[in-house]
């Protein structure tokens, strides 16, 4: 008896321990900074002689396919 209380205890503790599996819900729509975005306007800027300064990056929303 002792050891199957010990044995669940110790699952329990350990199920803690267990990386967060992230559903479909939880990802869909998570807001990042779009660096293809970023690259391509220091790309125009560098061709321009112009210096970017970021106060705000560009916004992407990732989707789960």
């Amino acid at each position: 008896m002792n050891r199957i209380v010990l044995a669940a205890l110790a699952a329990l503790a350990m199920s803690g321990c267990a990386p967060v599996h992230y559903a479909k819900a939880d990802i869909d729509g998570l807001i990042v900074c779009n660096s293809e975005t970023m690259d391509a306007v220091e790309r125009q800027a560098k061709r321009n002689f112009a210096k970017v300064v970021w106060v705000r990056c560009p916004t992407a929303t990732l989707r789960v396919i």
